[in-house]
Parts: C-alpha cells; structure tokens; sequence
C-alpha cells in the first residue's frame, strides 16, 4: 500500500468515510466493493498511481472519489504494486462565522503585540539619570565669570 505513514492515516480514514457513504447511497457499489480480487490498498496504490501519471500534486475529493469508484467498478485493473508516496488531507472550508471569530482573535492578538512592543520600547528609552560630576578634592574649578556676578 502507499507508505503508510502518520500523515496518511487521516487521509486513508477519509477514504474509507467517503466509500462507506457512497456504499449507504447506493447499495450496489457495496457489492462491488466486497469483490475479494479488490482492497483498500490496492485502491489506494492504483489511486496514488493514477495521480503520479497525471503529473498533478494536488486532487480535490471528488477527483479523489472517481479514481476509488474507478478501480472498485472495472475488473481488469491490474495491480500497480506499492506506490511510494504521501498523502494529505486539506482542511474544509471555514463558514462566515468562523472567518469573522478568527479575524477578531487576530486583531485582539496584534493589539497585544503592538502594546507589548510599546512597553519594551518605552522601557528601553526610560529617563536617564543626571549626570553631574563632582570636582574632587584639590581641583579647580573652572567657572567662567559673569556680568552679572558683581
């Protein structure tokens, strides 16, 4: 089967999620699935190499979907041995509402930031100290006269 690896676990649930849901609207496709020559790996290497000949990186999931229902319905595909490759799950599209939420958070997010960077700029920038110097002791003290001293 494709390497399976951590990340391709989602995405093989997936799979499976959308072949369940196809089987419950059409019972014949059940059938067809239950077709002992036919497996989930096999789908998933003839899916992964049906992609890589195509030259695409990236498929929607209806594109996902016809490749599974492909191999499932046709009994002459061959098996296409192990593919090796990665595959990922995109996330769904977020609603209006979520949007707006999440625009809001990184507003208030930003503003914190801002006003952090504010106080570490104004605390780097804090009232020096005066610095007068004392003439030591035995020094003279070089004062120039006024006119206005007299």
């Amino acid at each position: 089967m494709a390497t399976m690896m951590k990340s391709n676990d989602s995405a093989l649930a997936v799979m499976q999620q959308m072949l369940q849901e196809r089987c419950i609207a059409e019972p014949s496709f059940a059938i067809k699935m239950a077709n002992p020559s036919k497996s989930m790996e096999g789908a998933v290497n003839y899916l992964c190499s049906q992609i890589q000949k195509s030259g695409l990186c990236v498929v929607d999931d209806q594109e996902v979907m016809n490749i599974l229902v492909h191999y499932f319905d046709e009994n002459e595909i061959e098996d296409c041995g192990k593919v090796n490759c990665n595959i990922v799950v995109s996330k769904p599209e977020l609603s209006e509402e979520d949007k707006e939420i999440l625009k809001e958070q990184a507003k208030e997010e930003y503003k914190k930031e801002q006003l952090q960077q504010i106080r570490r700029d104004n605390a780097q920038k804090a009232i020096p100290k005066p610095t007068t110097s004392i003439p030591k002791i035995g020094e003279e003290i070089n004062v120039q006269p006024s006119l206005f001293d007299f």
